[in-house]
């Protein structure tokens, strides 16, 4: 009876009768199914659902939570950003547990710093109303933030960015990024 190896390959033992052909076919056969197991988990992880939208510049006005608009699809392979139908948000159309990443900067031109500034990536549609929050209490005029969360979300759950600051007036952000990447079932 032969015997396997942790990762599952067939090999006799002294005892089992000696088949050298039969046996290098299993062995090779297992290599086989192994190889192809991996090779296909690798094509599955770099098909996941993904996309990434940005957008140069934004006006923030004062003490308003205020939705980021994107003007700039960087990247899409699975249908989820349609900046005409709603510049706003990232659409699932996948169910799953989702890396969501979210950057904005502080434009420097305006030289008006907030004392606070909070960044939201929300979630509208799905399973928790917001997936994370960041504020920074600032104390020069330069700021980014970034954040990244683990969601799990459903089938048309709309995945935003936004931002809230209280600088007295309006500030500019720039370099603001939404990303979404499937990374489990």
């Amino acid at each position: 009876m032969p015997a396997t190896t942790p990762r599952g390959y067939e090999y006799p033992l002294y005892s089992d009768t000696q088949n050298v052909p039969a046996q290098l076919q299993a062995l090779a056969e297992d290599i086989d199914a192994d190889v192809q197991s991996l090779y296909t988990a690798r094509a599955t992880a770099l098909n996941a659902p993904t996309a990434l939208i940005s957008q140069l510049a934004d006006p923030i006005p004062n003490g308003v939570l205020t939705t980021i608009t994107f003007d700039n699809e960087l990247y899409d392979n699975a249908g989820m950003v349609n900046l005409g139908a709603d510049a706003t948000a990232i659409s699932i159309t996948s169910a799953g547990l989702y890396l969501v990443s979210g950057v904005v900067q502080q434009s420097t031109a305006l030289g008006t710093t907030p004392n606070a500034i909070a960044m939201f990536l929300r979630s509208v549609g799905g399973l928790v109303p917001d997936i994370a929050t960041v504020t920074k209490n600032l104390g020069s005029p330069i700021t980014l933030m970034s954040m990244v969360a683990l969601t799990r979300c459903n089938v048309g759950e709309k995945v935003s960015l936004a931002v809230q600051q209280n600088s007295g007036g309006s500030i500019d952000v720039d370099n603001c990024r939404l990303s979404v990447t499937k990374v489990a079932p």
